[in-house]
């Protein structure tokens, strides 16, 4: 998978404006495509399999049907900084895509690299009957996973710094005002 710019950039926002709690969301791609164009975040608050995970999954399973797109993956980031482990529930969601794409995958984000310029994501891949970590994920050239623009990593750097994370809508937000554009985000990019 390659990643476009905005995919790489949408779940790092998320987890720098909300850095003391676990952040979600899914990946998108266009379809019949290999390269993830865009993130959709869902929760900061409520990230346990409860009834606003189906809504926010059916609002964006209508939000791709409309613009030709598709679900890939899921992300989330943990609420502690060295927390580089895929949570139970990111397995669950994370399995749930896989039902219906054969080559989805979940990314945990590194917190300890959101502002900096290494990568950020550490891609899981189910293998053996479980999901597995991907370490050389983004680091070698012909990996599964490449960022589409390799200035990625120091634009996001950049981005947060200016606090473009402010600007940044999840699901939670949307619940609380509707008005809140967690869909597209288009403020961000």
């Amino acid at each position: 998978m390659k990643f476009a710019h905005k995919s790489y950039l949408k779940p790092l926002l998320h987890a720098a404006k909300y850095p003391t709690t676990a952040v979600n969301g899914v990946f998108l791609a266009d379809k019949g495509s290999d390269t993830v164009v865009d993130a959709i975040p869902f929760f900061h608050f409520w990230n346990t399999l409860t009834p606003m995970l189906e809504v926010a999954m059916t609002q964006v399973d209508l939000h791709c049907k409309a613009n030709g797109l598709r679900i890939v993956g899921y992300y989330e980031a943990n609420e502690r900084l060295e927390d580089e482990a895929l949570s139970l529930v990111g397995q669950k969601i994370a399995s749930q895509i896989l039902q219906v794409i054969p080559d989805a995958f979940a990314v945990v984000i590194k917190n300890g690299n959101i502002s900096t310029e290494d990568i950020a994501f550490l891609p899981y891949q189910f293998k053996e009957g479980q999901w597995r970590a991907n370490k050389s994920g983004f680091t070698t050239k012909g990996d599964a996973f490449t960022l589409e623009d390799p200035s990625s990593p120091s634009l996001a750097a950049k981005a947060i710094r200016e606090g473009l994370y402010s600007k940044l809508a999840d699901f939670d937000n949307h619940l609380e005002n509707i008005k809140e554009d967690w869909l597209t985000n288009k403020e961000i990019v």
